[in-house]
């Protein structure tokens, strides 16, 4: 499907205290700079109700566009960042999608 999504999920399992932790590290670093890379389109944290998990999706316009989002410094540092943590990553096409109404 044209025009579909590539997205990259990172999960961090842990106890409360170290699900806590990575929140608040991904709340202080500055994402904006994300905004200017060529094919970026969103990204989101989430935090189970229970605090056992944290996930961090973030959406390219193509596996491409991420790809080359990796090879550039502001990629390898987060990534370096990211894998303190130990995260299960995993990479999706995203195939359908169903979106709202814009506010």
């Amino acid at each position: 499907m044209p025009g579909m999504a590539f997205s990259v999920i990172n999960s961090v399992r842990g106890d409360k205290d170290q699900v806590r932790e990575l929140v608040a590290e991904l709340r202080r670093l500055s994402f904006d700079s994300m905004y200017t890379l060529p094919g970026f389109r969103a990204a989101r944290l989430y935090t189970a109700e229970d605090e056992s998990e944290a996930m961090v999706i973030v959406e390219w316009k193509s596996r491409d566009d991420f790809l080359a989002y990796r090879q550039t410094e502001l990629g390898q540092r987060m990534v370096a960042w990211a894998l303190e943590f130990h995260p299960h990553i995993a990479f999706y096409e995203v195939t359908a999608a169903i979106d709202g109404p814009e506010p």
